[in-house]
């Protein structure tokens, strides 16, 4: 499966790595960086190169960000544009997590993944449940 690196503006790389840890066990391969809100494309530049370099022990590093043309993506798309072989996804989410650390590593698949799981749940809901009347006696 090789290194996760997950990106974003402030902690929430941070919490979605807590929360992937709670519902999938410990997960060492895992590392995160986090703009914090006093940090320009500099400083985390150098946040990223260290959380890939400790990441890339595991083999080749999958990167996931919160935001497509956000500081932590541009980071990561010039660290990355020179490389071969090289994931950046872009709107990360719980399940294509998940998914990728069970062991589907196909980026469509983990992208389908990850929008699939995006649904109105009561819509849904509402559309299963027989109506109320339906059981009056």
């Amino acid at each position: 499966m090789g290194g996760i690196l997950l990106i974003s503006h402030g902690r929430f790389a941070e919490g979605l790595k807590e929360s992937l840890e709670m519902l999938c066990g410990e997960c060492p391969q895992v590392f995160t960086a986090c703009l914090e809100s006093m940090d320009g494309l500099e400083a985390f530049s150098e946040k990223f190169e260290q959380a890939y370099q400790k990441a890339s022990k595991y083999g080749n590093v999958a990167v996931f960000c919160d935001l497509m043309g956000g500081t932590p993506c541009n980071a990561a798309v010039k660290k990355l544009l020179r490389k071969e072989n090289q994931s950046l996804i872009a709107g990360m989410n719980l399940p294509m997590l998940m998914s990728f650390i069970f062991g589907d590593t196909k980026k469509e698949s983990v992208i389908s993944e990850g929008k699939n799981a995006i649904v109105d749940v009561l819509e849904n809901l509402s559309m299963e449940t027989p109506d109320c009347d339906e059981y009056e006696e």
